[in-house]
């Protein structure tokens, strides 16, 4: 998925409200046959409220790839589809919105994939000039750390912010770090695995309102990699 850069500006009801009114529109085109599946009751991806929909359907790839884009483009959606090995993405623009299929097959050499939504275009007519949301302000980071990517979700189990970053520190820095951070805000450590290879460490921390936070970290060509799963129930 694209990575985006526009401003978050609604609040959860508002999103909510908002996607009731355009699911039709997110949807329509699809084959009753499919099976569509909602994620989540809110999504941010880097910012920006998303509507995202796993689907599967009984056509192989190629031609339920061109069904679909056949049926947005018919219904004056600006299309365009590409393909690479066994992935098609096709992305279409309609009325300041934008609706994405990333679709695969799967091993019934069936189809599957997602279907997300976002109004990307018309915040960008709206203002061409807005700053880029501050993501992972919930996390204290190492001096030049970069934000690679950040998910967030609502649902009935509560909130989840999936971040990923990296930076040239060391991963034994970087697990050093975060130990300190948490331990200062009295989290405790419920679980800690590393790799064999030493190339992998998992820790786990909880705290005292019951949040919970999972760091991953990994180094790969002189970087370190980290992912933060920081869920509030």
């Amino acid at each position: 998925m694209a990575a985006c850069w526009c401003l978050f500006l609604s609040t959860g009801a508002y999103a909510a409200d908002k996607w009731k009114a355009v699911e039709g529109l997110m949807l329509d085109g699809v084959p009753d046959n499919w099976q569509q599946t909602r994620l989540a009751d809110e999504i941010e991806v880097n910012g920006l409220p998303m509507l995202i929909y796993e689907i599967e359907g009984p056509q192989p790839l190629r031609e339920a790839a061109v069904i679909l884009a056949g049926s947005w483009a018919k219904a004056r959606w600006k299309v365009t589809t590409k393909a690479a090995g066994h992935e098609v993405q096709i992305v279409a623009v309609k009325d300041g919105w934008l609706k994405q299929a990333n679709l695969s097959s799967n091993n019934r050499k069936q189809t599957q994939g997602y279907l997300s939504m976002s109004d990307l275009p018309a915040r960008m007519e709206q203002d061409i000039a807005t700053k880029a949301p501050v993501l992972a302000k919930h996390l204290r980071k190492p001096s030049g750390t970069v934000i690679l990517n950040e998910v967030r979700t609502v649902d009935m189990a509560g909130e989840s912010i999936l971040t990923t970053m990296t930076n040239n520190f060391d991963m034994e820095q970087n697990i050093a770090f975060y130990q300190e951070d948490r331990a200062a805000e009295a989290w405790k450590l419920s679980f800690k695995k590393t790799t064999e290879d030493n190339s992998g460490t998992v820790m786990r921390y909880v705290s005292p309102k019951q949040q919970e936070a999972t760091y991953t970290f990994t180094r790969n060509a002189g970087q370190t990699f980290v992912v933060v799963n920081w869920i509030t129930r």
